[in-house]
């Protein structure tokens, strides 16, 4: 009879535990991005890009049904983030001072930048090329691989407009020599701008290639569980070839 009960306590106890599991992976996510990301992120792109795309489907293989976008500016969402008002924002390249606050996922892809110039005015071929020039770069935008030593040693001057299409504005009104910038979102950002891609070059050689994250917020008191699961679920769809599909299907 006692062994009986003890047996019964202890199913209840497993069954208790399962529920808590259950309960806690089916919460509600609730994550920011921002616009003009192409092909990564964008209310206007099919399923709101690639990106959103990928950790809507992360989330959901770990149990997450109801995963909240929020669309916010990229400082916004990267303050609301920090602040742990959400359980995250992506995508994001690694950078020494956000790694202070943040937690970061294992890579979900990787993106190369590139300088771009005004071919009426200047083609430049190298990299080094950009030395002692004026470059933009908007808000929100790291300052990653060769561009970051640039303006690190002092050697370029930063331009940091709110968006990539000022930036492309201003570098057809004469105003910076060059643009740091990926190529969809150049392009995007070019035709968004009213100009014409024709009207611009690139350097061949990338300025950066930097993996892309989804990150938490460390004052998020649930950030390292958080972070555990998108990694478990991008597993899942690496594993299953899902991911790989995903992203075969996209140039860029």
């Amino acid at each position: 009879m006692f062994k009986s009960l003890q047996r019964a306590s202890g199913w209840v106890l497993v069954l208790l535990a399962s529920m808590f599991v259950t309960s806690a992976e089916a919460q509600d996510i609730r994550v920011v991005t921002g616009d003009e990301f192409p092909p990564f992120a964008d209310r206007q792109l099919e399923n709101g890009g690639l990106a959103t795309d990928i950790v809507r489907r992360v989330f959901k293989s770990v149990g997450h049904e109801n995963v909240v976008i929020a669309w916010r500016s990229w400082l916004k969402g990267y303050e609301m983030t920090v602040d742990g008002e959400v359980d995250g924002t992506f995508p994001y390249a690694f950078t020494r001072t956000r790694g202070k606050a943040v937690l970061y996922s294992d890579p979900i892809t990787s993106l190369k930048a590139y300088g771009w110039f005004l071919k009426s005015r200047s083609s430049f071929d190298a990299n080094l090329d950009l030395i002692g020039k004026n470059l933009c770069l908007p808000l929100g935008h790291a300052e990653l691989g060769y561009t970051g030593k640039l303006f690190g040693n002092g050697q370029a001057k930063r331009v940091a407009p709110p968006d990539m299409k000022t930036c492309f504005q201003l570098l057809a009104a004469g105003r910076v020599d060059s643009v740091i910038s990926p190529r969809p979102e150049a392009v995007n950002s070019i035709a968004a701008a009213g100009l014409s891609n024709d009207d611009f070059g690139h350097i061949p050689e990338a300025l950066s290639d930097q993996p892309l994250h989804f990150i938490v917020g460390k004052r998020n008191p649930r950030a390292e569980q958080i972070i555990a699961q998108f990694n478990s679920g991008l597993k899942h769809l690496r594993e299953s070839g899902e991911l790989s599909t995903m992203l075969d299907g996209i140039d860029y």
